[in-house]
């Protein structure tokens, strides 16, 4: 699947602390279609100057006698596995659906233009009357710091739309991403289109890293549903395992309290004590103990 390079130019431009949209529209600033803030007063000037900067490059090339380039240049994510992984079954996705003029591929890659202020694949989700792209809307939603009030009310008016909601629209608790995650955990019957499991590789790719998203592709095998793969919050490998860790006797751990918890192990007359205090920005420890290597997560 490719996406316009717009898309690709906004997603690398979200690097450091994350901050809520809410809070920088609060403080005065605003979005372009860059997706970089500036204060509201700003932007129309810097609108002015692009279109100016364009209609010189479109008369330049008028002038020589040129077409002008391609307006939507493409850019492919290359970053997908050649692999197939060991579960059983293919992922589960709903049959093609009749769309003559825009199929669910193309409607899901214009749906990526929300995070540049392009809202046109988000209404024709909404317009479709198809729920399949309710799985795909709903992942919008675990991203919500990299779209706009206006993204996020259009992604909550095409769900509403969806659910037979279009006018009351959707309430409070049906506005956040946990809600719709209990939904489709009770709606089994919707599926998510074809092409899904690489679009959702795709934004993951763009917007956690290529490493993560890498673990989804078009006919990638899963024990379950590809709704209920969901960013953990952290890049891959973003929480480092202790690996075989030093041990010292209990009585030189001085900078432990009675009171503090510890994971105990015991394996062939060996004991070892793992303090919770240390393990838990790891989640994880593997070592070997009496001869047995063994993984201790909690």
């Amino acid at each position: 699947m490719t996406t316009p390079r717009l898309v690709q130019r906004v997603f690398r431009r979200r690097a450091g602390p994350v901050k809520d949209s809410r809070s920088w529209e609060s403080e005065g600033y605003g979005r372009d279609l860059e997706g970089t803030y500036a204060l509201k007063d700003e932007r129309p000037a810097v609108t002015a100057i692009r279109l100016a900067l364009a209609g010189v490059g479109l008369l330049a090339l008028l002038t020589l006698g040129c077409s002008p380039p391609d307006p939507t240049p493409t850019v492919t994510f290359t970053a997908l596995p050649t692999a197939t992984p060991t579960p059983s079954q293919p992922a589960t996705e709903a049959p093609p659906t009749e769309q003559p003029h825009r199929d669910p591929a193309a409607i899901m890659e214009a749906g990526l233009l929300a995070f540049g202020g392009d809202l046109s694949g988000i209404h024709a989700m909404g317009e479709s009357g198809d729920p399949s792209y309710i799985p795909v809307l709903v992942e919008f939603l675990r991203f919500p710091w990299y779209l706009d009030a206006d993204s996020l009310e259009t992604i909550h008016s095409s769900l509403a739309s969806l659910i037979g909601q279009e006018t009351e629209g959707l309430s409070e608790p049906q506005q956040d991403w946990d809600w719709w995650v209990d939904w489709m955990g009770n709606h089994p019957e919707i599926l998510p289109p074809q092409g899904f499991a690489g679009w959702k590789g795709l934004l993951f790719s763009a917007l956690v890293d290529p490493e993560t998203g890498a673990f989804l592709y078009d006919g990638v095998k899963a024990r379950i549903r590809l709704e209920e793969i969901v960013w953990g919050g952290v890049k891959k490998d973003g929480i480092p395992d202790l690996t075989n860790p030093p041990a010292i006797p209990a009585e030189k751990a001085s900078y432990l309290n009675p009171q503090d918890r510890v994971f105990g192990v015991s394996f062939n007359g060996q004991h070892r004590a793992y303090p919770h205090r240390i393990l838990n920005p790891h989640e994880m420890a593997n070592d070997v103990v009496g001869g047995v290597a063994f993984a201790l997560a909690y």
